[in-house]
């Protein structure tokens, strides 16, 4: 046990200093990212400032620019890596859920570019999202490189996010609660003590390189003013849950009409740029990051009315640069709809009650902080973040009630967060753990089962019992003469009804047996059919399509295509790696029965999407891996709609006997 404990510990120091390295680089990314943004900033502007460019420019410029932008960096994201697109915290949320933290490389560099772009052309979206997702995929890669185990795989992503925060706002502690709180939902000191590494590295490497040792905003000196500014600072509070809800549905309303939008994919973010453009030509203060016009809401500088309308042309704004395929991140523009929101409401109490409310600048501030809490649902993360702006404890009090107030609203209204919305959507749940999201990923038609009994409605009692007792099922179908379900009954139901089989044989049908609520739909997913089993003690459920009987699945069948899933999403992100440069046909044992096995995709797979082949449901095997040699790459995990070629060599995981049934139907090497 103790050597255990020691192996543990060892593994735990190797993954802290790892977690350093990743901080270093992240804090380099983050300062090589923001000199991106500047350079492309001045190639589309022509100025430091683009509120100064707009306000010289020709109007066209203005209007036009946005879409230039969204031109170049489109083609990027759609042939670089279409992961890119978006805010990227979902995208790091799916990989911890899906793929145990590991991210293709070349999402690093792909993320900077197209981001770099958006921001510099006037995208309305944030650079903290996307320097997040580039440090998340430096810290997967190294882990990757270093053959690091899901669990040590998980932490140092999280500890790559929570550097890439603690660069951008000099702010490391936020950094860390942000990756503890909305990546890993814990605070062990196991996985709490590298992110806390990583943030602090990197927060030190960003000063060091800059020269820099200041907050990301000007900020104001705060005091509390009156006691009776708390009524007001709860109302900011329920404001900006509002203004979040309004923000989150918006952002994928859009998101989801864009997706049913039949155009081009390259096409898409060029028509969100002209609307983005449009919209910069009357308030340019939603172009990019916009911490300039941040800045002046916190001096004071922004009446209210100004305010009011800039909450709602940055919501239309975002949700077109990001709805459309635009890339970058929603962390700025919640703090820019925070201190727009903040503006207006302490305009409206300091004009009722010029000597008792503080300037429209604290509430500006406070109002950040609300705005990204609800948003993100991740109070403790906006309340330190604003602390650790400020460096001033007078803010806390109306701070910690605005964010929880705000936070509380949002979560009652909206179950989601702007981070878990786009999870949702895909059928993940990333607070809910592993089993469900597994589970939610595996469909019921691919698990059907046809050994099951049936019987026809009209069938009397004594028939039904000779024929039942002594079999080997437990449960039984009731269908009518046109094959229509009726329910299901049980062996116990039987054994009930036996001693008086004689008496009820007369009278007594099979419909009269008939439950008629544990059954399940064709297309649903194995979550459901798991919330069935565990509120019954049924043994199979019926399955039905278009009213009719399809098949049943069964419990333990249930129980091995979870157990199934586990072994294939651990032989992706580890054996599947040492199949790479392997060039002879073989077979690997990876335990319980299953195995991994490398073939040459035989021709009747060739030009078929793994969608239409359903080797899943015909020989219950899964591709974790596809070797193309024109041109050459590695798809791990590939996704069903991927289209297998001639040529392409197939990394495959079964038990035995179905990796037997395709190693049939596959055509001797040519080697050979």
């Amino acid at each position: 046990m103790r050597f255990i404990k020691d192996a543990e510990f060892i593994q735990h120091i190797r993954l802290t200093l790892l977690s350093a390295l990743v901080g270093v680089m992240a804090g380099l990314a983050y300062v090589g990212f923001k000199a991106m943004i500047g350079f492309f900033q001045g190639l589309f502007w022509r100025a430091d400032s683009i509120l100064t460019a707009a306000a010289s420019q020709p109007w066209y410029y203005t209007a036009l620019i946005p879409a230039l932008g969204a031109l170049i960096f489109s083609p990027i994201i759609y042939f670089g890596a279409r992961e890119a697109k978006g805010h990227g915290v979902p995208e790091i949320m799916e990989a911890l859920i899906l793929r145990g933290g590991r991210i293709r490389p070349r999402v690093a560099a792909i993320k900077a570019l197209a981001s770099s772009i958006c921001i510099g052309s006037g995208g309305s979206t944030g650079r903290e999202g996307p320097i997040v997702q580039i440090s998340s995929s430096i810290a997967s890669s190294m882990g990757q490189l270093f053959r690091i185990k899901e669990k040590g795989m998980r932490t140092l992503v999280a500890a790559g996010a929570a550097a890439g925060i603690g660069a951008t706002f000099n702010a490391p502690i936020a950094g860390a609660l942000f990756a503890a709180e909305v990546l890993l939902g814990e605070f062990g000191v196991y996985s709490f003590s590298p992110i806390i590494v990583a943030s602090v590295m990197a927060t030190l490497t960003s000063r060091m390189v800059t020269g820099e040792n200041f907050a990301a905003f000007t900020v104001p000196e705060y005091t509390l003013r009156s006691v009776w500014e708390i009524g007001p600072y709860i109302l900011l509070g329920l404001i900006s849950g509002l203004v979040a809800i309004l923000f989150i549905k918006s952002l994928y309303f859009l998101e989801d009409r864009y997706e049913r939008l039949r155009i081009h994919p390259l096409i898409k973010p060029v028509t969100g740029g002209l609307v983005v453009g449009a919209i910069g030509l009357g308030f340019p203060q939603i172009f990019g990051v916009s911490y300039e016009s941040i800045d002046a809401c916190l001096q004071n500088q922004v009446v209210m009315w100004l305010a009011f309308v800039l909450v709602f042309a940055k919501v239309m704004a975002t949700s077109f640069t990001l709805g459309s395929g635009g890339s970058g991140g929603i962390f700025a523009p919640s703090l820019f709809l925070g201190a727009m929101t903040g503006n207006f409401v302490g305009s409206i109490f300091q004009n009722a009650f010029p000597n008792s409310m503080s300037s429209p600048g604290a509430f500006s501030l406070v109002g950040m902080g609300a705005v990204v809490a609800a948003a993100t649902h991740a109070p403790i993360t906006a309340i330190i973040i604003i602390f650790e702006l400020t460096n001033d404890y007078k803010i806390i009090l109306p701070l910690m009630l605005s964010c929880i107030i705000a936070s509380l609203l949002t979560m009652g209204l909206h179950k989601d967060s702007i981070y878990t919305m786009k999870l949702t959507s895909r059928g993940l749940r990333f607070k809910e753990g592993r089993e469900l999201n597994i589970l939610r990923s595996l469909h019921v038609k691919d698990f059907l089962s046809d050994d099951y009994e049936v019987f026809v409605n009209t069938d009397h009692v004594g028939h039904i019992i000779n024929q039942a007792i002594g079999g080997k099922h437990h449960n039984f179908q009731i269908v009518d003469a046109e094959d229509n379900y009726s329910g299901c009954f049980s062996l116990n139901q039987l054994k009930n009804l036996m001693l008086e089989k004689e008496i009820l044989d007369a009278f007594v049908i099979a419909q009269d047996l008939a439950v008629t609520d544990i059954h399940i739909q064709y297309h649903d997913h194995l979550e459901h059919a798991m919330q069935i089993f565990g509120s019954t003690d049924a043994a199979e459920i019926s399955v039905l399509k278009n009213g009719k009987l399809a098949g049943v699945i069964k419990r333990k069948d249930v129980i091995e295509a979870y157990n199934h899933e586990i072994v294939k999403r651990e032989a992706a992100a580890g054996l599947v790696e040492k199949f790479k440069f392997v060039e002879q046909t073989h077979v690997r044992e990876i335990g319980g029965g299953y195995a991994l096995m490398e073939i040459e995709a035989p021709p009747v797979f060739w030009d078929r999407s793994l969608k239409e082949l359903n080797l899943k449901a015909l020989y219950r095997i899964d591709v974790l891996l596809i070797k193309r040699r024109y041109p050459p790459k590695t798809i791990t995990i590939p996704s069903a709609d991927e289209v297998i070629r001639e040529g392409d060599q197939l990394v495959i995981a079964g038990l035995g006997d179905s990796l037997s049934k395709i190693a049939d139907i596959n055509p001797p090497s040519k080697k050979e």
